[in-house]
């Protein structure tokens, strides 16, 4: 495995770069958090227009006065806007929001509202490309069946280049990654620390002692190893150093496949509803 580092990146299918951790900005206080992570290595900040925060990481990113093409930006389209127009005038105001001159990576942020509506969408997002607004496109929580109705559609000439779904090493949800992985489409995860609920594994807490390291230091590595891309998010300054401060080892093999027998097989499920489930 090559050697990872804190400016490490992952190539995507359509030749951009993706730095290999995110920093999430689901939260009320994004101004002081996405600031903090700016200023601890940070270069991958995730946003949506659900969330409410891309103004905020505009306002951190021009406080930082780290330019933009030294940073990587990505954000998602909610379902109500799934049409061509809408797609392409989200990413414009997303645009706003941030004041910035491009987003590096924009995403369909759920598959809500069928074939036809992700298709619509999906060919609005491939205008925002070709007028340059936007460098890559991809989905969030899709199961196989949507990426294989998209590719049957007319005038779908861009593969998704990520999909971002619910990963860590209690639910990793094996075929959609193998599937992902076979058509070259990066997995990014949420609730990459399974929202720190699980810290008091016994394996994941024999692995941090043996190698002098935290839990969650343990499954980032685990994740960055496996190349999937974890999207972390703290309020402590403390953890986010924490999180950027695991490229001085590397798990053993033995080790990694212990994490990996620690798969429930629970699928992923987004708030009250299951991906799988929507058409």
């Amino acid at each position: 495995m090559a050697t990872l580092s804190k400016s490490s990146t992952t190539k995507l299918n359509d030749g951009n770069a993706m730095p290999i951790l995110a920093f999430g900005t689901a939260t009320k206080n994004c101004f002081e958090e996405v600031s903090t992570a700016l200023s601890n290595s940070y270069t991958h900040i995730d946003t949506a227009h659900i969330y409410n925060t891309e103004k905020e990481v505009g306002r951190a990113i021009k406080d930082s006065g780290i330019p933009c093409s030294k940073l990587y930006i990505a954000s998602k389209l909610w379902d109500p806007d799934f049409t061509r127009e809408g797609a392409v005038q989200g990413v414009k105001e997303s645009l706003k929001n941030m004041q910035v001159e491009y987003i590096d990576l924009f995403l369909l942020h759920n598959p809500r509202g069928g074939p036809g509506r992700r298709r619509d969408a999906w060919l609005g997002l491939q205008d925002a490309v070709e007028a340059g607004l936007v460098r890559s496109i991809g989905v969030s929580n899709w199961a196989i069946k949507h990426f294989e109705q998209l590719a049957k559609e007319e005038g779908v000439k861009i593969t998704p280049a990520c999909n971002q779904i619910e990963f860590h090493p209690w639910t990793q949800q094996a075929a959609i990654v193998k599937y992902c992985k076979e058509k070259g489409i990066q997995i990014t995860a949420f609730s990459a620390l399974a929202q720190g609920k699980r810290h008091d594994d016994e394996v994941i807490n024999g692995l941090a002692e043996k190698y002098g390291k935290s839990p969650s230091q343990i499954i980032l590595r685990w994740l960055v190893q496996r190349q999937i891309v974890p999207i972390t998010k703290t309020s402590k300054e403390e953890r986010v150093k924490q999180s950027m401060d695991i490229f001085d080892f590397q798990l053993e093999d033995s080790d990694c496949e212990k994490v990996d027998k620690l798969d429930e097989g629970i699928k992923s499920r987004v708030g009250d509803w299951n991906p799988d489930e929507h058409e």
